[in-house]
């Protein structure tokens, strides 16, 4: 029996993931777009079969499906805010850079 939330939100994940495929052409890179698609369509089969996540929280000695997308969830905020941390505090370092050598070229032609 399907209900409101599944008859929604699954060709909603499905539409999803052709947006991922459809992105591919315009300069997205393959590795990108096939984790997307992977993505999407995952989601799609665990909110068509909730007992999927259900048995693979069993599997992995979790007591329910729903806890255990709350902790990949959670898992994957975390790498999200340090991926991005990271990314930023590479653009930070670039940028000291840029301004260092800017300055002392400056400095070297007596400007102010």
């Amino acid at each position: 029996m399907i209900n409101t939330f599944q008859l929604v939100a699954i060709p909603a994940c499905v539409i999803f993931a052709l947006l991922a495929v459809v992105r591919r052409t315009s300069g997205v890179s393959r590795k990108q777009s096939v984790f997307w698609v992977f993505l999407w369509m995952s989601a799609a089969v665990v909110i068509a079969l909730p007992n999927i996540a259900s048995w693979a929280a069993r599997l992995l000695g979790i007591g329910r499906g729903a806890d255990l997308v709350l902790y990949v969830l959670a898992f994957a905020c975390i790498l999200l805010v340090r991926y991005f941390y990271h990314k930023q505090r590479r653009m930070e370092i670039v940028i000291t850079e840029l301004v260092r050598r800017e300055a002392i070229t400056a400095a070297v032609r007596g400007e102010r």
